[in-house]
Order: structure tokens, then C-alpha cells, then sequence
């Protein structure tokens, strides 16, 4: 802060107690549309990023490939056409024999839903990677235009100041002229013009960063006009929250298919046990000296003696138990990203009630006295002037915390995996 003068402080110390608020700006007259054809919500720049964003192309067609092999996964396998044509001899062909059949190798008892559930599982492994990447996005980019919207504003703010420090620093070397301030002051006041435009400057390029960043991942023209979104208020109960997550957050139906694919191998295995076909295989016969033909049938069954396959059996039944162990440990570790989450979140969204709150009553009390103060001259210029870049500096720590409140919600969204969870209060005036 710049307050220096005693007879400031009671005035300004009040204010600042009171966490004065003024209205969000809206974006700055320095940021150039030119090549802005019209203004772009915070959605329609998100599905400009999805459409551009080749990783997630490429996630999809992961997913298009598992897709046709589940589709194509527990068959039974095709038949084996045998042909034979068999002679004794070459000279006497009164002997030739000819074989025609179909040969089945039968699939052990559960392999084909084995089969089938190993490829859902490879299926849900690419569901997971492609949701999770695409909500990581989608918040990257909520992120970028939240930050775009808060330089912008920062930036006209900066400059405002630079105006008010050079205004100031006119009125402090006249008053040294004529006796009313020190060179002490004078020398303080040029070294707050300096550090506003330094602020000024690193304004800018902040700006600039935020701005080519949101560009490059959507494609927009870097001085594209934004709307700012509402501010993102919600009385959802944490509990209820935890259920929207554990709901939606495809790791959850990950695990439910590992579990299900745990239970299909440990079927199997038991299975075993069983006496089972090995193959089927029928067979026509034709002998042309003799002039007779018949059908053979011949069957193939395995007989498990031996309990080999013991081991195998244990083995599932731990896998079957581990899996399910790590469905607990998922949900657990989704119910505490879900609480840190909204702990932040509730605790920006207070601050920025607090800020929000009686604020219009606190502008217009603050635009008084400086109106009286301009008026009856009851302040020096030089302290309407700090007055005035008070009220700048107050309006900075909002839009910073209004900027935070934000990503703090769009870190809750991310935890949940869905995109809206609320039901959004009226935008700011």
C-alpha cells in the first residue's frame, strides 16, 4: 500500500478492514481485437482445443481398435476342412480311398467369456487413459482462459495506475516547490512511479504469455475478445459430491472389469478339474472298389488325472481378492481427492463471499469521500490520488482472488470427472 499520511489512516484502515470490493471490469480497451471476429465463450474455446488436440485423436482411435477386437473376441473357432485321396499303388487304383471331413478344436470350459472379458478390460484400460486426458484438458484450458481474463483486466488496472503514479508524482514536485512536502516524500513517490510501471511491464507480458498460450491450443486469434464466465458457486454437500465421483470417474468401472475378468480366470482354472472335449471330428469315406461309403465320428477328451493344476487355482483366487482390495483402495483415493478438493474450494469461495459481500455500498461510501474530498479539498491532491490508487489495488486482489476461486472449482470438477456439478450464480455487473 502507499498510505503515508496520518491523516489517511483511520479513513483507509477502515476500508481495507471492510475487504472493499468494486465490480469486475470487463476486458480491457488495451487488449487489440483486431482479427477478433466476435467474442467467444470459455466452452466454445474448449471445444476448439478437444478439435485440435491430436493426442486425444489418437486416444479415440485406441479406443476404435479395442472396440472391434472385443467385438470380434469370444468366438468359436473355425472348422478345419481335412481332404485325403489315398492309393496302395499307382499301377492298381482299385484301391483308392477318399476322406472328406470337418475337424472342431472345442475351447476349454469359460475360455471364450475369458477371452471376451481380457479384451473389455483392454477396452476400459483405453476408456480410462482418453476420459482422463480429455477432462485434464478441458481444465488446462478453463485454466489458460481464466488467466487470460484475469491479465487482461490486470493489465488496464496497471495501467490505470501508471496514469494515477504520474499524475501523483506531478503534485508531490510542486508541493516540494512550495513547502508542503519533504524530498523524503518526493523521493518515495518516484520510487512508487517506478514500481508501477515495472508492474505495468510485467502486466503486459503476462498478458502476452496467457494469450499466445490459449491461442496455440485453440487456434484463435491471440487477441480474441473472451466472455467471462459466471462466478462458480456451489452448496453441493461434500458427501453428495463423493457420489457424483465415485459415479462418474471411469476408474471405477476399470476395476469392476478387472474384478469380473479375475472371477472369469479363477472359473477357469476350476474348470479344469472336468473331463473336457479336445476335439470333434467327423469324417466321410468313400472306397471306389468296393463301392461303399460311411461317416466316422471322433472325439477327443481330455482327462485331468493328475491335479496339476492346483496351483493355478490358488493363484486366481488371490488375484480375485487382490482386485478387489484395489477396488477399495480407488475409491478411497478418489473420496480424498474429492475432499482436498473441495476443502480449497470452499474455503476461496468464502474468502470471495466475503470480499463480494456489501460491496456496491462500500464503492459508493469510498467514491464519496473522494468526491469530498475533490469538492471541499478537505484532503490534499496527493491523497485523493492514494485514495484512488488504493481502490486499484484492491481491485487487483479481487480479480486475483476471483481467479483462484475459479481454478479451484475447476480442480473439483476434474476430481469429480464430470464438467458441471452446479447451477451457476448471476454474472458479476
Amino acid at each position: 500500500m502507499y498510505l503515508r499520511s496520518t491523516s489517511l489512516i483511520a479513513l483507509l484502515g477502515l476500508i481495507l478492514a471492510t475487504t472493499l470490493r468494486l465490480p469486475a471490469q470487463e476486458p480491457p480497451p488495451t487488449v487489440n481485437d483486431a482479427g477478433a471476429e466476435r467474442i467467444l465463450t470459455e466452452e466454445q474455446l474448449v471445444q476448439m482445443a478437444l478439435q485440435r488436440n491430436r493426442k486425444l485423436q489418437s486416444l479415440q482411435t485406441n479406443i476404435d481398435i479395442a472396440t472391434h477386437r472385443y467385438q470380434s473376441s469370444g468366438r468359436l473357432p473355425n472348422p478345419e476342412l481335412r481332404f485325403r485321396d489315398l492309393q496302395l499303388s499307382h499301377r492298381d487304383e482299385r484301391y483308392r480311398e477318399k476322406q472328406l471331413g470337418l475337424r472342431f478344436s472345442v475351447p476349454e470350459l469359460g475360455e471364450l467369456r475369458e477371452d471376451r472379458q481380457q479384451e473389455a478390460v483392454r477396452l476400459w484400460d483405453r476408456k480410462v487413459e482418453q476420459e482422463r486426458y480429455y477432462q485434464k484438458l478441458r481444465a488446462r484450458i478453463r485454466r489458460d482462459v481464466a488467466n487470460v481474463i484475469m491479465y487482461d483486466q490486470l493489465l488496464e488496472l496497471a495501467a490505470q495506475r501508471v496514469e494515477l503514479e504520474n499524475r501523483r508524482i506531478a503534485i508531490v514536485e510542486n508541493m516540494v516547490g512550495i513547502g508542503e512536502r519533504s524530498v523524503v516524500y518526493f523521493t518515495k513517490a518516484k520510487m512508487w512511479h517506478a514500481e508501477s510501471k515495472n508492474d505495468y511491464a510485467l502486466a503486459q507480458q503476462n498478458h502476452l504469455l496467457a494469450r499466445n498460450k490459449l491461442a496455440k491450443d485453440t487456434g484463435v486469434n491471440p487477441d480474441v475478445q473472451i466472455k467471462a464466465a459466471p462466478i462458480p458457486e456451489s452448496n453441493i454437500e461434500l458427501e453428495q459430491l463423493i457420489a457424483i465421483a465415485l459415479q462418474n470417474r471411469p476408474e471405477i468401472e476399470l476395476v469392476n472389469q478387472h474384478i469380473a475378468l479375475g472371477y472369469r480366470q479363477k472359473r477357469l482354472e476350476n474348470l479344469k478339474v472336468l473331463p473336457w472335449f479336445e476335439f470333434v471330428e467327423l469324417n466321410y469315406h468313400a472306397e471306389r472298389e468296393r463301392r461303399v461309403d460311411w461317416v466316422e465320428l471322433m472325439i477327443g477328451i481330455e482327462l485331468p488325472l493328475f491335479d496339476w493344476n492346483r496351483g493355478n487355482r490358488q493363484a486366481t483366487g488371490l488375484a480375485v481378492r487382490k482386485k478387489e482390495e484395489e477396488y477399495d483402495a480407488i475409491r478411497e483415493t478418489i473420496d480424498e481427492e474429492v475432499r482436498t478438493a473441495y476443502t480449497i474450494y470452499r474455503d476461496l469461495l468464502l474468502d470471495w463471499q466475503n470480499f463480494q459481500r456489501d460491496a456496491q455500498q462500500l464503492i459508493a461510501e469510498a467514491s464519496t469521500v473522494v468526491e469530498q474530498a475533490r469538492t471541499h479539498k478537505t484532503l490534499r491532491p496527493d491523497e485523493v490520488l492514494e485514495m484512488e490508487i488504493t481502490i486499484i489495488d484492491t481491485q487487483m486482489l479481487l480479480t486475483q482472488r476471483r481467479r483462484n476461486l475459479v481454478l479451484a472449482h475447476i480442480d473439483l470438477q476434474n476430481a469429480l470427472g464430470v464438467a458441471e456439478f452446479h447451477s451457476p450464480s448471476k454474472e458479476e455487473p
